[in-house]
């Protein structure tokens, strides 16, 4: 036996829920790259690490033009960028010293993003309960 009764698309309106700051805060630490301090988003989601064209510049970073463009494939449907440049510089926080490669990218209210490629190299743990990323060498970085 079978229900024919169509159910609605919407069941009311609703407002989008008023969230707490602590709820919606993500991870962003302070990370010495290329000799000075940048605000840096700790990010778990990106696939690789990035970094504003103001910040290398500002910075003196070496600017590497990349053979071909790579697209940057945000989360929402149709919303990409493409990727024309990157660099390699020197980053020091949390005991890990060396060069990392950054991809040039336009990115709003951060320097720089730490993405998936380093949190894997070191063991990147985000904790969002105690508002810290923890690495493999037992160091753990406050948030901001």
């Amino acid at each position: 036996h079978s229900s024919t009764i169509r159910r609605p698309d919407t069941v009311g309106l609703l407002d989008q829920p008023v969230r707490p700051y602590k709820e919606t805060a993500c991870i962003s630490v302070l990370v010495n790259i290329n000799g000075v301090d940048a605000y840096v988003l700790i990010d778990s989601g990106s696939t690789t690490n990035s970094m504003t064209p103001e910040f290398a510049h500002a910075t003196r970073a070496p600017r590497i033009t990349l053979t071909e463009q790579v697209t940057l494939q945000l989360g929402c449907v149709g919303s990409r960028s493409r990727i024309n440049y990157g660099t390699r510089v020197p980053i020091d926080f949390g005991g890990l010293k060396g060069h990392v490669y950054f991809d040039q990218v336009n990115l709003d209210r951060y320097d720089c993003i730490l993405g998936t490629p380093l949190l894997n190299r070191h063991g990147g743990v985000i904790d969002f309960f105690r508002r810290e990323l923890h690495l493999s060498n037992g160091r753990s970085i406050p948030a901001i």
